[in-house]
């Protein structure tokens, strides 16, 4: 019965559909891969460790065409989540992902401000009202991650060149 459990366990997290294999100048990050259902997530992608996680990969390549300006933006936002995972440990950050809503706010910071750079470097059409929108309904169990507002000043200045992450402490 275990041996049929493990079987089981390992097909659900496999995702239904092969993997779309990176390059490595994604790395950490090595494949995109269709979530399984228990992953309950409103977001386009979910970076856990090393693999990038969405509900329909067949979609996800149709909106994000390899090697566009939108998949590379996409990629750049999840590989600065792997990082961070790694050199903290899943687990822990994961733990405080979940719980800090200032510190998923400042995940969530560097990583929009790496897409919408690459975006608006690729001439791409940014509207910050609907991005802000995307960002207001970020929620961990501590509740509302940022208020519309204050997404949309964050997102002006970030389209300004006004805003830049901090370098880290330490």
């Amino acid at each position: 019965m275990t041996r049929s459990l493990l079987l089981a366990t390992i097909l659900l997290l496999a995702g239904c559909q092969s993997p779309y294999a990176l390059d490595e100048r994604w790395r950490p990050l090595v494949e995109v891969v269709e979530r399984p259902d228990l992953l309950v997530s409103d977001t386009i992608a979910t970076t856990l460790g090393t693999r990038v996680y969405v509900a329909d990969l067949d979609a996800f390549l149709e909106r994000f065409p390899p090697e566009s300006v939108e998949q590379e933006a996409l990629l750049l936002h999840e590989r600065e989540h792997a990082v961070g995972q790694l050199d903290a440990g899943l687990g822990p950050w994961l733990a405080r992902y979940l719980n800090d809503r200032a510190f998923m706010w400042r995940e969530e910071q560097v990583g929009w401000f790496l897409q919408l750079r690459r975006l608006q470097a690729g001439g791409r059409p940014l509207y910050p009202q609907v991005i802000a929108q995307a960002l207001a309904g970020y929620r961990n169990l501590e509740g509302r991650m940022v208020s519309e507002a204050e997404a949309l000043a964050w997102v002006q200045a970030v389209l300004a060149g006004t805003w830049t992450p901090e370098e880290p402490s330490g």
